[in-house]
């Protein structure tokens, strides 16, 4: 069996244990077991990741990352889908393609010496309120000198600006009643309503992406709701202007009427930044990719663990192994041709980073 082939089965088998948000450890252990088959010995940290550290620790390390949980929920039935060029199964493309391709850089680097150490991650809680938990706690733990994000349906680009985010959940509660002996109450879903239309007015005045994820409330139709609870999600590529925008939105959803009470908690919050475009780890991706035969890839934003290297101030982008489609879709699929190109592409990147040349 090929290198592509036998990371195609690895991500068959990851993709085959579930991993919903908070509910990544059956999957860490596989993972760990499958770094241990490679000759990278891995630890599970306390926050649940997978670490695979090679050529030692230290300030020159380089950690490529891949997350482990998706976005489907307990229960969900992993079935796979075989056609022509392509394998479909729900999280497939994102991310246990990337993992597996994290363990092929593993069993090429094992047993070199390397220059500069590197760091293999699997992490957890990328997806949903999991808030880059993983990420965040990985470039606290190893001194990064950089920071490569490997998403499984990103080979045509490099995400090379970070999107930050703000999530937040406003609850507006008041006494509630019935609609006509209590007349005048002041009710919680109308002032949750009013409360998210100054607040969108004022993200999209910023030039701030939001949007409101989740709303509910009330009890029944002729009832004054006496609780109302909405979910919220802002994104900017700019940082200050983001911070900005959510300290807006969080005063419009505060400013209630009286005889009500709002409350806005926070939820999740990713930092932005971006690479610079001459940084040495980005023209490393460049050469890597002119190695493997690739042609340029677009660079773009987006969000992922990078994100979580850019509020520490560590330089990061993110790579793709292959193409696909229909992310966070039951019928997700990955296009099989292009993924020795990607393997390809990533593992020069990994001996460039480490030192170890050119093959």
């Amino acid at each position: 069996m090929d290198a592509a082939g036998r990371v195609v089965e690895e991500a068959r088998r990851i993709c085959a244990v579930p991993a919903p948000p908070f509910g990544e450890a059956e999957r860490a252990q596989l993972v760990a077991g499958l770094f241990g088959e490679a000759d990278a010995p891995a630890r599970i940290d306390a926050t649940g990741n997978v670490i695979a550290e090679l050529g030692g620790s230290g300030p020159a390390t380089t950690v490529f990352a891949a997350h482990l949980d998706t976005v489907f929920p307990p229960g969900t039935d992993i079935a796979f889908a075989e056609a022509p060029g392509r394998l479909a199964a729900p999280g497939l493309g994102d991310n246990s393609i990337a993992i597996a391709a994290l363990l092929h850089v593993a069993r090429a680097l094992a047993g070199r010496d390397l220059a500069r150490p590197v760091a293999l991650v699997a992490t957890v809680g990328e997806e949903g309120l999991g808030d880059l938990r993983g990420a965040k706690a990985v470039v606290e733990e190893v001194e990064c000198a950089g920071f490569v994000a490997v998403e499984g349906l990103t080979l045509e680009s490099f995400k090379v600006t970070g999107v930050g985010s703000v999530r937040l959940r406003a609850t507006v509660t008041g006494p509630g009643g019935h609609p006509w002996m209590h007349r005048g109450a002041p009710s919680a879903v109308h002032g949750l309503v009013e409360g998210l239309a100054g607040g969108l007015a004022a993200a999209r005045a910023a030039g701030v992406v939001v949007n409101v994820g989740t709303i509910e409330g009330g009890t029944a139709i002729n009832t004054v709701a006496s609780s109302a609870t909405a979910e919220i999600d802002l994104r900017s590529e700019d940082d200050a202007v983001l911070e900005a925008a959510a300290a807006e939105v969080r005063t419009a959803l505060e400013r209630v009427e009286t005889g009500l009470e709002a409350a806005v908690e926070p939820l999740g919050r990713r930092p932005g930044g971006a690479i610079a475009p001459d940084h040495p780890l980005l023209e490393a991706a460049r050469r890597a990719r002119a190695r493997a035969g690739l042609p340029p890839a677009r660079e773009e934003a987006a969000s992922t663990d990078a994100n979580a290297a850019y509020g520490r101030g560590v330089p990061a982008l993110t790579v793709g192994v292959t193409t696909g489609g229909n992310a966070h879709r039951l019928d997700e699929y990955i296009d099989l041709p292009p993924i020795a190109g990607g393997l390809a592409a990533l593992q020069a990147l990994a001996f460039d980073v480490a030192g170890v040349g050119r093959e």
